[in-house]
């Protein structure tokens, strides 16, 4: 989990409903900070030295890492039900013996072909083709692909486009985790804390804001543009998402 000490105050909610929902995680747990340390039990810490970008913090860690493969998951992402851990380990031991680069394991958005009954193709073009959300990675792969100084968001957007020229790229084709995004640009969303509280975990509300109503009402419509661009072909759905970045749409 690559995150950083100002987020240091999602690492108790998010670790509480990870040992909740994935008691039986068979893998070895690393978060990467800053300089701070959390005590949480079975959490191995990887400390970077200072915050410069999303990019130094997830590069310097992985390269400290002796693992060829790393399930990728942001500190803002919160488990809301028990993982399948069985299936999410058949998954991954089948890509790595297919010899994939990157697993999706959370989509929105689909993969544009088919695969198998449980997975499917993301094909050069498509949106979020480097997604972050729930990943599992190549880590040689995400390394080539990954670029000095981009954000997580950056690295989505443009990372997916420095990706065509590799395959090997596949998401399952339905989430094989229940999560939500609990923090926008720094902000609770309302909705996602009242989840998040109501299964139990802890949250400092007085670390971080809540997003504004006009805040929240921008992102809700942003989600609604994005289910919108999904309902493109394939082909067209970066490049209509690009002009909508460049503000020409």
């Amino acid at each position: 989990m690559p995150s950083c000490d100002k987020y240091a105050d999602l690492w108790t909610p998010f670790f509480q409903l990870f040992r909740r929902f994935w008691p039986d995680c068979p893998f070895p747990v690393y978060l990467v900070s800053n300089r701070l340390r959390a005590n949480i039990e079975a959490v191995h810490h990887i400390q970077v030295g200072e915050d410069v970008s999303w990019y130094d913090t997830l590069a310097t860690a992985l390269r400290r890492l002796d693992q060829p493969y790393v399930l990728l998951v942001l500190d803002d992402l919160f488990l809301l039900e028990r993982v399948p851990s069985g299936d999410v380990v058949a998954l991954l031991a089948w890509m790595i013996d297919s010899g994939a680069n990157h697993l999706r394991l959370h989509p929105p958005p689909p993969p544009d072909k088919p695969y198998d009954a449980r997975i499917g193709i993301v094909s050069p073009g498509m949106i979020y083709r480097t997604s972050t959300v729930f990943s599992a990675w190549r880590k040689a792969t995400l390394l080539e692909l990954l670029e000095p100084g981009e954000s997580a968001w950056d690295f989505e957007i443009a990372g997916s486009a420095r990706s065509d020229r590799l395959g090997g790229f596949y998401s399952t084709r339905r989430p094989a985790v229940s999560i939500v995004n609990g923090v926008i640009k720094g902000k609770w969303r309302r909705d996602a804390l009242q989840r998040v509280r109501a299964l139990g975990a802890d949250v400092d509300l007085a670390a971080r804001p809540l997003m504004t109503p006009r805040e929240a009402a921008l992102f809700r419509l942003k989600r609604v543009r994005s289910r919108l661009l999904l309902l493109l072909p394939a082909p067209y759905q970066r490049r209509v998402r690009d002009l909508l970045l460049q503000g020409r749409l």
